[in-house]
């Protein structure tokens, strides 16, 4: 089963054939496109073998910039390939299917053209893959998903009533991928920094950054404490050891220290605390 008419909204059970069909496309596109794609992947529900699924199959592309892929947009629609206009400026979308060719009503392919490394990017890859990695938050999708599709009436309600969902689990499969990964950080609040807020003052003991372009469940640059290093820094490279979970925030923090230092949990715990006491949090490590 590959398509559905556009605006309908049903699952199925995962088939084989959509990896199939989605390697076969990835094919062509490269074929069509050559060097202007700097990576490819299937992604989408498609491409999680744990959960049901609309039989349609998406695909990111990964390139430096938009402008040479427009300038090939005539070649991809002669090979099937149709551009829908949007409204978004952070990516390119193409649609497969009858519906864009006249000859019927069916969608089977849309192809989501995105920037190397944008955050549209890691949250295509980060969500597939934090999806086959941990299962249960798999079935609890595939039951949200079940319960929309028996409730809602069109495919934008059935898209919106995963929105929520989607959000939390991007935050936390982002924070998630950079555990035991080493890192550019940039330091904005070095050690003695002293930030004042409404109900207290805090003088920053430790380094505290961010990754420059990385953007965590508050909007912001994706926020670092930085441990190890005991004088102000203004950039480091460095491990990912940890994770700080905040469940009373919209946004979880990164633990780093230098290349082949180490430090337990309570050690971590107490460097971080300064901040972390006025959160309701758990700690995750490597």
């Amino acid at each position: 089963m590959l398509g559905l008419k556009r605006g309908e909204v049903a699952l199925f059970e995962h088939q084989k054939e959509w990896e199939i069909e989605a390697q076969n496309v990835m094919k062509r596109l490269k074929g069509i496109l050559g060097d202007v794609i700097v990576d490819i992947q299937h992604v989408g529900s498609t491409s999680i073998p744990s959960v049901k699924a609309k039989p349609i199959i998406d695909i990111a592309v990964a390139v430096n910039d938009f402008d040479s892929l427009l300038s090939m947009v005539q070649e991809l629609k002669i090979n099937g390939f149709y551009h829908i206009p949007t409204n978004e400026n952070s990516q390119l979308l193409f649609a497969c299917g009858s519906y864009y060719d006249g000859t019927g009503e069916m969608q089977t392919h849309f192809i989501h053209i995105v920037l190397h490394n944008s955050m549209e990017w890691i949250n295509y890859i980060n969500f597939r893959d934090y999806l086959n990695n941990n299962f249960e938050v798999a079935k609890e999708y595939e039951a949200l998903k079940i319960s929309l599709s028996n409730s809602v009436n069109t495919r934008e309600e059935y898209t919106e009533g995963k929105r929520d969902f989607i959000d939390f689990t991007l935050r936390k499969a982002l924070v998630k991928s950079y555990l035991g990964k080493t890192v550019h950080i940039k330091i904005d609040r070095p050690i003695g920094y002293v930030h004042k807020k409404k109900e207290y003052s805090l003088t920053y003991p430790i380094n505290y950054g961010y990754i420059p372009n990385v953007f965590g469940g508050d909007g912001e640059e994706l926020d670092v404490y930085l441990l190890g290093v005991n004088e102000p820094v203004l950039e480091a490279d460095v491990k990912i050891i940890g994770v700080v979970h905040r469940e009373n925030d919209v946004e979880d923090k990164l633990i780093a220290a230098p290349v082949g230092t180490d430090f337990s949990k309570t050690e971590i715990e107490n460097a971080i605390n300064f901040q972390e006491q006025y959160y309701k949090t758990y700690l995750e490590t490597e």
